[in-house]
């Protein structure tokens, strides 16, 4: 799987999810999650199911374990999963994922808490679904009341952390750059963590994926 771009695309939005698929991006991920107003969850797999979305390049980003039976119904190869903080939490998803899937479904976590940094070793050790993991600075830096400025130095020692003690995996995802408009701060967001040691970007914005996929190549 190539991972240079990483979309992420609001599950409620069918124009969007639609749009994704004529693009470059290496892999989507349609979210259940914080893109997606909680009274308009359901309605989001409902349209998900609807649109003609390339399953071997899409991932969901679930809200709760009970989208887990979606994802597996659907035959979608995997699932981002925020806020990853434990090998335990893993196994929980592993025994419900067993029950229902018909394919493997791949778990990539997301690692935004300073719970799941502490943890961060035991859950690159889950191999038998986890192959990678993603980096998600903001809603870190937010629960540690931590300003972030344009140069990233503040996430600088989080994300040599994240490159080192995945090292036995692929290289890691990075964090989203929030200001879609400023092509320049993010493409210097790219370096950077390319030379770290990251393999690819979350991409919020179609204008993304170009750079994205250039710097990681």
């Amino acid at each position: 799987m190539k991972y240079r771009s990483v979309l992420f695309v609001p599950g409620h939005e069918e124009k969007k999810i639609k749009k994704a698929y004529s693009l470059d991006a290496d892999l989507i991920v349609i979210d259940l999650e914080s893109t997606v107003p909680n009274n308009e969850k359901e309605k989001a797999k409902k349209i998900i199911r609807s649109c003609s979305v390339d399953k071997n390049k899409t991932y969901i980003r679930i809200n709760d374990n009970s989208d887990l039976n979606f994802v597996t119904s659907e035959n979608f190869p995997g699932v981002f999963l925020p806020f990853t903080e434990s090998e335990k939490q893993l196994k929980e998803i592993e025994n419900i994922l067993k029950k229902n899937e018909n394919l493997k479904t791949n778990i990539i976590p997301i690692l935004e808490s300073i719970n799941g940094l502490a943890n961060l070793q035991e859950i690159c050790s889950f191999k038998d679904r986890v192959n990678l993991i993603s980096f998600g600075s903001h809603d870190l830096t937010k629960s540690i009341n931590l300003k972030v400025s344009e140069d990233e130095k503040e996430i600088l020692e989080f994300r040599k952390n994240i490159v080192s003690k995945s090292i036995n995996i692929e290289k890691p995802i990075d964090t989203s750059y929030l200001n879609f408009k400023d092509l320049r701060g993010f493409e210097e967001s790219c370096l950077l963590a390319e030379k770290l040691g990251f393999g690819g970007k979350a991409c919020i914005h179609p204008d993304q994926i170009g750079v994205s996929n250039k710097i990681f190549s």
